[in-house]
């Protein structure tokens, strides 16, 4: 039996998500699992199972230093969300591998790879992707007031207005602002480009490339509060950009903007939310994500969301869609590493 050696640097956590002992997943997501594969225990692998025929020491670090400590023996770096130093990469010499998740592979130092012939890949994430479709399923449920029209037909209160509904807005009218320019803003932008919408965003590295590519324009931070007719929020949830979005932004917004999140709720200071929406300072939000979760049931968005003129979408953090996104996201990866094993061709090589 051949033994290897993968070390594992995730910042957030999904590498590993998708490939737990069956055992392991709860009651609930093992239900969900099979009420929508039937064999769900044979489609979903673990880590174990992938690499029976192979001897693997599994070391998981979180720090530059504890990666290099682990990394002059090891046959795989398998990575998401972190940055590796160019030094660090070259003590390296056996890796046969760098896979890193998503396609986003900035905190990979190409320069090193390169220079040590290691092939990288960079596997797309299903989860950004559903994200991005959730995302846009509540900005169009927003601006083509669907709840309220969806009321007006079970009341049967259309007589006198067939044909026309107040407030629906077009798209191509409006501008989008994306706070964050990662790999979940990009395929909104690029949905966003296709209804010939203005697309403005904001992040903390500029892209110049991936502006033409997308066709949006890059603004200042007060900027994008201030001229976004709909707000999405795409950042990660960090030290630096916890409460980031404060009662100052949101002040800035328009009185008609719609604000979305499907990031993370502390991002946001939800209360300045709140407050913004029971004044009518701000037009209106869809939410996917909250301070606290799951959300309180006592918490005063409940009541903007029953509250139909208050114009509020809430979704139970449900973007992310099913734990199939996560067995999926997992494989993508493993799998890869099993291919190189094999001698097979590694998919997604950058």
């Amino acid at each position: 039996m051949e033994s290897i050696k993968i070390v594992v640097w995730d910042a957030v956590g999904n590498l590993l998500w998708g490939v737990r002992p069956w055992d392991e997943w709860s009651d609930h997501i093992k239900a969900h699992l099979r009420s929508e594969d039937a064999d769900a225990i044979a489609h979903a692998p673990s880590f174990a199972q992938i690499f029976a025929d192979y001897a693997v020491e599994l070391c998981q670090v979180k720090s530059v230093d504890e990666l290099a400590a682990e990394i002059d023996d090891a046959d795989f770096l398998v990575l998401h969300k972190v940055h590796v130093p160019g030094d660090v990469l070259l003590r390296g010499r056996q890796l046969r591998l760098i896979q890193h998740l998503g396609l986003d592979y900035r905190g990979v130092p190409m320069e090193a790879a390169r220079a040590m012939n290691v092939p990288v890949a960079a596997t797309p994430l299903v989860n950004y992707q559903v994200v991005a479709e959730h995302t846009w399923a509540l900005i169009l449920n927003q601006l083509k007031q669907l709840p309220a029209q969806r009321v007006q037909i079970q009341q049967r209160a259309y007589f006198e207005t067939w044909g026309t509904f107040p407030n629906i807005k077009p798209v191509c009218d409006l501008t989008l602002g994306l706070l964050g320019f990662g790999e979940i803003a990009r395929p909104v932008a690029r949905i966003a480009r296709a209804f010939e919408m203005r697309v403005i965003y904001w992040d903390i590295v500029r892209f110049p490339e991936l502006e033409r590519q997308y066709g949006v324009e890059y603004v200042g931070w007060d900027e994008i509060f201030s001229r976004a007719d709909v707000l999405s929020v795409h950042l990660a949830l960090n030290d630096a950009t916890h409460g980031i979005v404060g009662a100052r932004e949101i002040g800035l917004m328009k009185p008609t903007a719609l604000f979305v999140n499907t990031a993370r709720g502390k991002l946001v200071d939800q209360a300045a939310l709140i407050d913004a929406l029971q004044q009518r300072r701000l037009g209106s939000a869809a939410l996917d994500v909250f301070a606290e979760e799951p959300l309180p049931a006592d918490d005063p968005l409940h009541a903007l969301h029953e509250q139909l003129a208050a114009n509020v979408m809430l979704t139970p953090h449900s973007a992310w869609q099913s734990p199939w996104t996560w067995v999926r996201d997992s494989h993508g990866i493993w799998f890869n590493v099993l291919r190189q094993l094999r001698g097979e061709a590694i998919h997604y090589l950058v």
